[in-house]
């Protein structure tokens, strides 16, 4: 055997190991980072069944929708106060001092009502704050999770493409030999 001879084989065996290192690191990308998602060979079926569904008329898609509010959900968010009124025979007077004296109660009720809904305003505005905090932290992790099982694919994929490169110098300066 000539060196041209031989280093023609060995360039094309690189190319072969070089396509296969390739192919593994894209199959462990796939992998590590969408192993719910299809393989080649299901997207080209996906592909292939899509391309014949353009050709069939697709009958109309129809549906219906109900919605149920239970009474019992909606009277849970309201109190009631039985407010009872002066005496029928009550002068003037009574009858203006039991005013004022509801409409002082309400003043409170109303001032209550404002202090605890501005309570429950700041606790929630609190929880969603630390739990936005939260997510922000799981989801940065996640992402660095994602890129890091990305690049190992990613490299494994490059060393792949450097041999099948290096197969064909070899191959072509044994062509030339």
């Amino acid at each position: 055997m000539t060196a041209g001879t031989v280093l023609t084989i060995l360039g094309g065996c690189l190319q072969l190991a070089g396509l296969g290192v390739a192919g593994l690191g894209v199959r462990r990308t796939r992998l590590e980072y969408a192993r719910d998602r299809l393989g080649s060979w299901g997207q080209t079926k996906v592909w292939l069944g899509a391309l014949l569904r353009l050709f069939k008329r697709l009958p109309p898609v129809t549906g219906t929708a109900t919605m149920v509010i239970s009474a019992d959900a909606a009277g849970a968010a309201f109190n009631a106060t039985v407010v009872a009124a002066p005496a029928a025979d009550a002068t003037a007077a009574e009858r203006e001092q039991f005013l004022v004296e509801r409409v002082i109660w309400l003043q409170k009720e109303a001032g209550r009502l404002r202090e605890s809904v501005a309570r429950e305003g700041r606790e929630r505005r609190a929880a969603v704050n630390h739990l936005g905090g939260a997510l922000n932290e799981r989801a940065d992790q996640l992402r660095k999770d994602i890129d890091s099982a990305m690049s190992d694919g990613l490299a494994q994929e490059a060393i792949g493409l450097w041999l099948a490169a290096l197969g064909a110098v070899l191959a072509i300066i044994g062509a030339a030999l």
